[in-house]
């Protein structure tokens, strides 16, 4: 197999691997989310029923704005990247032992509303999140066109030696092959070169290979 054809299969591989992560990802995103505004959404018609009226609203409706309050905010926080978590202090020993204590006599007793809000937050984010998440590693899969894969597959057969950073022409090429594990970044003087990982040298031994064979 030729160097190009080599390299053009890693591309796809490496493309097909990040978009079984996305829908994987994305899928799980999208029915966590159904699950989790399904249950505000039938939290908020049965509250509906006793506030709703007073805002000239039918449980359905006041249901469906409340809900789409949340998954709204829930969105926003997701692109925003915001941890609920972020900031929030362990459990003191005192409240630990209450919590603690509280469920033992079976009750609802004391919790923590800082850390309740927390974790009701972080419920709702997870599901936007992973479809987010999903959209990233999509937007990041590799793009070549063989304009760039030539110029990777000779960058790449010049990496058996040492090639400093400085006479590297293409750095798209470079980077293209940094992630594909091929390249690395060694010290060479007073600046940094590229050359072979080894799975980079198996994957030159091998184009090598099929150019004496054809």
């Amino acid at each position: 197999m030729k160097l190009q054809d080599h390299l053009a299969e890693m591309v796809r591989r490496r493309n097909r691997e990040l978009a079984f992560d996305a829908i994987l990802k994305a899928g799980l995103g999208v029915v966590f989310s159904f699950f989790t505004f399904g249950f505000v959404f039938w939290f908020a018609w049965f509250v509906g029923f006793f506030f709703g009226r007073q805002m000239n609203l039918v449980p359905w409706q006041f249901a469906g704005m409340f809900t789409g309050v949340f998954f709204v905010a829930a969105t926003w926080s997701a692109w925003r990247r915001i941890d609920p978590l972020a900031g929030l202090a362990l459990l003191s020993d005192r409240e630990w032992f209450l919590t603690m204590l509280s469920q033992a006599a079976g009750g609802l007793g004391y919790f923590s509303p800082r850390h309740a809000s927390a974790g009701f937050a972080v419920v709702l984010i997870g599901g936007p999140a992973g479809v987010m998440e999903a959209i990233g590693i999509w937007a990041h899969r590799i793009r070549a066109d063989a304009g760039l894969i030539d110029d990777a597959a000779r960058l790449l057969d010049r990496c058996e030696s040492v090639v400093p950073i400085g006479q590297v022409r293409n750095l798209t090429a470079a980077f293209l092959l940094h992630r594909l594990a091929l390249v690395k970044l060694v010290p060479h003087g007073d600046q940094s070169a590229l050359t072979l990982t080894d799975k980079g040298l198996a994957v030159v031994s091998n184009g090598k290979g099929g150019r004496e064979k054809g």
